[in-house]
């Protein structure tokens, strides 16, 4: 049973206080990324990239405002990116979510450099 200062992602508990980086890239992933990850506040590393993860970006990516660096990219995610992205102050070197399927229109804070997407299946 995770405990309230605690969140459960891919199997894995992590503590809320003490978690500061989360770095699962290229490590066979599946799955979506889910809502509870906007309880670790205390992430200034988020790097999920080259995984096989879908769905959408979650809101609660918003959350995640002591963020630095955040690498969505080489994954399958899908849909739009949501606004609360541009709650978070990361410079564009340390900022990647090319390479999904993520339609736009894409928020302003980040239309310039969503990067390579598939929007083939957007309406």
């Amino acid at each position: 049973m995770t405990k309230s200062n605690e969140v459960t992602l891919w199997g894995y508990v992590y503590s809320v206080e003490d978690t500061t980086s989360l770095e699962l890239y290229d490590n066979e992933q599946t799955g979506s990324i889910p809502p509870e990850i906007g309880k670790l506040t205390n992430l200034t590393i988020l790097n999920l990239s080259d995984n096989q993860l879908t769905g959408s970006i979650p809101p609660e990516i918003g959350n995640l405002t002591k963020l630095e660096y955040l690498f969505l990219n080489d994954n399958q995610l899908i849909g739009s990116i949501p606004s609360e992205v541009c709650k978070l102050f990361i410079w564009r070197d340390r900022f990647n979510i090319s390479n999904n399927q993520l339609c736009p229109p894409y928020p302003s804070c980040i239309e310039d450099y969503v990067g390579e997407q598939d929007t083939s299946g957007c309406p």
